[in-house]
């Protein structure tokens, strides 16, 4: 008799004992019972999660008042459609794979969208790996980059660029570093991360230093923020686990014709995550130690920095594979002064925040992160992604202005029962149909074949879509969102962008053992689109994270330019706002420096918007 515990080399920590009381939490909510207390506070936003009789009248109170439309609750069927090779788009990642699932080649790779030439085209660039142990690379197998053509093609230019991406690399975060107009690209990997400095002609320049590179470790995804308010951005990585490409770990499962494979993460240890400080000069200082940041060890997948107690100061949220996640915010204590640049202390506001475990006290096995204001109160929310028999976890942020603060709502939401048979990785928070709610897509694939168990536990999964339709429970409407999402699939990073500029979001998902894909956004759109374009002039230029309100919204509709987010990838730094049925919106920014602008009217469209200015620019095609 094999012992599944351990036979499964991803089952991290606790997840045999939630795989038990998932079941029973599963029963007793078909019985009606399982209702467990959630944390209140002082404030309406923190109330207990409504019943379901409460959420229907919840939704016809909100009707009646105007909030919702009856068009919002059903609107447009959901529809993408796949592009790839056809398309110039051939991209399929190499990890390696003999069979073995070794952990290293399961993580799968990263995806990053973002203007290389800034000629107002997204393009997309694509981490890969290499022959292991990494020692042996010949350089066979780079990242590659394609080059959006008004989307007519995509044109492969890795090579004619020069950013020319060797070794074992996994996230990535993309940004101007160098205030120069054009945007850079820091790579995770195993072993030594890269940097690559965007020249402005289609060419990259890496660039070395014993900071940039990050030691001989794993390192999984990474996020661009000022963090010291420094006015340049700053470099949060998170690592993951201790591994070695010479002398894998493996676990004797017995799998017919394999034998041993890839031990789960809760045989390894965790590693430190690193901050990498701006010197202002075009260098960077690991500061990590100093911060407070390399105190905790933790197995980080996914790093999220945006403002999530609504005071201008950014937050770095970790998710962690089978451990507490962090939430690091800056303390009280204020600044360290160090001869190049201040230096912020953090402390970890994990458990005071409600973001270190799930309601029911569980540390879960979380990867990808996704942020917006789903509700339409005013607060950043997260929605985290996680590991078979596990739901994923929707955050309500219910911040007091003294403390963060979130609540679970994962159960009222409807978004727990739909994921406990996946294992979730990248997520994109998107207004699928520009109605003015953000809706949710996550990509799934788990990391091992399990299908010669006596379980047959799926191996390639379907991703997943939910309609947000505005009154806090969301719906599965997958089936109906075309060929793709009833393909099984091996999903890992997803970055969202408007890569055609018809006004509605796209994504680019990245495959293990199939080509990724783009996935075109074909949804009879429900209304208009607001995409904005922030340069920041005394903040930094990527000006993460600033905070944009629609004042003349109802409810109020607000998002933030954050660093990170979704599995190992970068989506666009844009912000894109679905208008319904208005022509134009009325702005409120608050820039990462405190300053706050007012622009009284935006059309519809892409739109450029500089700080301190009270209009405008239409981006130039």
């Amino acid at each position: 008799m094999v012992n599944l515990d351990k036979r499964n080399p991803v089952w991290s920590g606790e997840f045999v004992r939630q795989h038990w009381v998932w079941g029973c939490l599963l029963c007793l909510a078909l019985l009606g019972c399982g209702q467990s207390s959630e944390q209140s506070t002082t404030t309406d936003r923190a109330s207990s999660a409504p019943t379901a009789a409460e959420d229907v009248i919840a939704v016809q109170s909100r009707v009646a008042a105007g909030d919702v439309s009856e068009s919002v609750l059903s609107g447009p069927a959901f529809r993408f459609r796949a592009e790839g090779a056809e398309k110039g788009f051939d991209f399929l990642r190499y990890d390696d794979a003999h069979g073995q699932e070794r952990i290293l080649e399961v993580m799968g790779g990263g995806a990053a969208a973002f203007d290389v030439d800034a000629d107002g085209w997204l393009d997309i660039w694509m981490s890969n790996g290499c022959r292991l142990p990494v020692a042996q690379d010949t350089g066979e197998t780079p990242g590659r980059l394609y080059r959006n053509d008004r989307f007519e093609t995509w044109k492969d230019c890795s090579e004619s660029s020069g950013l020319v991406q060797t070794g074992f690399a996994f996230g990535c975060a993309a940004g101007d570093l160098n205030e120069d107009g054009f945007e850079d690209l820091y790579i995770a990997a195993y072993g030594p991360n890269q940097l690559w400095i965007n020249n402005g002609d289609g060419t990259f320049l890496q660039i070395v230093g014993e900071a940039i590179a990050a030691g001989q470790e794993w390192s999984s995804s990474v996020a661009f923020g000022d963090l010291n308010a420094d006015q340049t951005l700053d470099i949060f990585v998170g690592t993951y686990v201790e591994e070695s490409d010479t002398n894998p770990r493996l676990c004797n499962v017995g799998k017919p014709g394999i034998g041993a494979i890839g031990c789960p993460p809760a045989h390894f240890a965790g590693l430190a995550d690193r901050l990498l400080l701006a010197d202002g000069a075009g260098g960077f200082y690991d500061q990590s130690e100093q911060a407070g940041i390399s105190r905790a060890a933790g197995k980080t997948l996914g790093v999220l920095i945006a403002d999530l107690g609504g005071d201008a100061r950014p937050e770095v949220y970790v998710a962690n594979d089978g451990e507490a996640n962090a939430l690091w915010s800056q303390s009280t204590s204020g600044l360290q002064t160090e001869p190049a640049s201040p230096v912020p202390k953090v402390e970890d506001m994990g458990l005071v925040s409600s973001t270190a475990f799930n309601e029911q006290g569980f540390a879960q096995g979380s990867m990808g992160i996704a942020s917006a204001d789903f509700d339409r109160n005013g607060g950043l929310d997260m929605f985290l992604t996680h590991f078979y028999g596990e739901s994923n976890t929707l955050y309500e942020n219910v911040s007091t202005e003294t403390m963060i603060l979130f609540r679970d709502r994962t159960r009222a939401s409807g978004l727990g029962a739909p994921s406990l048979s996946r294992v979730g990785f990248g997520v994109a928070s998107i207004d699928i149909d520009n109605n003015g709610w953000v809706d949710l897509v996550v990509a799934n694939g788990h990391t091992n074949d399990l299908m010669w168990t006596p379980e047959k536990i799926p191996y390639r999964m379907q991703a997943q879509v939910f309609r947000n339709p505005g009154h806090g429970r969301f719906s599965d409407v997958s089936l109906e969102a075309g060929e793709y999402f009833q393909t099984p699939l091996l999903g890992r990073a997803l970055a969202e962008a408007d890569f055609n500029r018809d006004g509605r979001l796209d994504m680019v998902i990245s495959h293990q053992q199939d080509g990724s894909v783009v996935l075109m956004n074909e949804t009879s759109p429900a209304g208009n689109s607001l995409v904005l374009r922030l340069i920041g002039r005394r903040c930094t230029r990527t000006p993460i994270p600033a905070r944009v309100t629609l004042s003349d919204a109802k409810p109020i509709q607000m998002d933030q330019l954050v660093g990170g987010g979704s599995y190992q990838a970068c989506s666009a730094n844009e912000l894109h706002f679905g208008l319904g049925d208005r022509q134009g919106a009325k702005l409120t920014v608050q820039w990462p420096d405190g300053s706050v602008d007012d622009v009284p009217k935006v059309s519809k469209g892409w739109r450029i918007l500089r700080q301190g200015e009270q209009s405008c620019w239409s981006i130039p095609f």
